[in-house]
């Protein structure tokens, strides 16, 4: 059938299947998210990292204040990190390495706005959802875990210590200013990271998954169809929704291209280093709240890498399954109608390669990259041990 046909048929304003999709970043209809009360929607807002953040003057100020803090405060961790003399000084520098990309991160995600404001609007659009009790769950888990770190670091025995190295270098005898300085540093510094990296990581979890389970539903509804019913318009109907994927993918790809590369490099160090202290740490006594915070930072490291790599990785597998059930019900149709009305749309989507999102063109997401992701996580934790 003539593709022409095909663009008349579906319509002008779907005509963006067949035209490049660098124009959709620009396109006016996807300039703004739905209004309404969403805890996401309001964390993404007043950290700048949204369109609107620059609409109201506090937004506007908090947006621009945030970033000079959040490089100060990375400053001053490298500082205290450094001040003490340390014969493990390479691995105190991998360990460092994860909460200075903390800050490229959030630039790379303020750079994008336009296109984060643009992915938010255009899956309400595809799917309108609520958000679950489990999703808003995860994210003040996620939210509140700066202060449960403070508060283990201050139940730690060795607070003298800590003071000294945060006050850089100088020694406070007072037991309650040691315990506000130590609680309001460690907030600042567990909230640069891994709360950052891993609100960032959530995020493009959620994506993902939401954009897997309108594939999941396009897949259900052509297996559900009949051959006979597998018709030129319900067709065009399950390629016009496919080509509203095919949009939140190609800006799903700009927004978190840089981000997921260094929320994975961060996580990959901080593992590393981590997995290292345990096993070096395993035959000594070691106090109980030291135990739960570095168990807790693994925890938060490895879960939001292996969700990153899961969740992405389902992307090209619910694509996949996706063209096949297309594919097959296509076939099935010419079998039983000796027609071939349906074939220049098999042949749009076999021409086009399943979508892997990648991060850099360095790691592309997919489900066969955890093992070899968690065997070079062994290897290099080996390394650091006989730094």
């Amino acid at each position: 059938m003539d593709r022409s046909k095909i663009k008349a048929f579906i319509g002008s304003d779907d005509q963006r299947l067949f035209s490049s999709p660098s124009e959709l970043q620009n396109s006016g209809r996807y300039k703004k998210y739905p209004k309404k009360s969403n805890h996401i929607l309001s964390l993404l807002c007043w950290t700048g990292l949204l369109e609107d953040s620059q609409k109201s003057s506090r937004k506007r100020i908090i947006a621009r204040i945030l970033p000079v803090l959040l490089i100060l405060f990375t400053v001053d961790i490298v500082v205290t990190s450094l001040i003490p003399v340390n014969i493990y000084f390479f691995r105190a520098l991998i360990s460092l390495c994860s909460y200075i990309m903390s800050v490229p991160i959030w630039f790379a995600m303020r750079r994008r706005r336009k296109q984060l404001t643009a992915i938010l609007r255009l899956l309400d659009e595809i799917h309108r959802q609520t958000t679950t009790w489990k999703i808003s769950l995860s994210l003040y888990g996620i939210c509140i875990s700066p202060v449960i770190f403070a508060a283990l670091d201050a139940c730690t025995s060795n607070r003298a210590e800590l003071t000294t190295q945060l006050a850089y270098g100088y020694a406070i005898e007072n037991i309650y200013v040691q315990l506000v300085l130590i609680f309001i540093k460690s907030v600042l510094y567990s909230t640069i990271y891994p709360t950052c990296p891993t609100i960032v990581a959530f995020l493009l979890c959620l994506f993902c998954q939401r954009i897997c389970d309108q594939v999941r539903s396009l897949t259900l509804s052509i297996e559900k169809c009949s051959p006979k019913q597998f018709r030129f318009s319900f067709q065009s109907n399950i390629l016009n929704q496919k080509r509203r994927i095919d949009d939140a993918l190609f800006l799903l790809q700009r927004v978190f291209y840089f981000p997921s590369f260094l929320i994975c490099a961060a996580s990959f160090c901080s593992c590393c280093t981590l997995v290292a202290w345990i096993l070096k740490s395993i035959d000594h006594s070691v106090e109980l709240a030291t135990k739960l915070i570095f168990f807790l930072y693994i925890f938060m490291c490895g879960v939001s890498l292996l969700a990153c790599l899961w969740t992405a990785g389902g992307l090209p597998v619910k694509l996949e399954a996706f063209n096949e059930e297309f594919h097959k019900k296509a076939q099935l149709r010419l079998l039983v109608n000796a027609r071939t009305d349906g074939i220049d749309f098999e042949k749009h989507l076999s021409e086009r390669p399943v979508f892997v999102l990648t991060a850099c063109d360095i790691i592309h997401f997919k489900r066969g990259v955890i093992l070899t992701l968690a065997a070079a996580i062994l290897t290099y934790t080996l390394l650091i041990l006989k730094m």
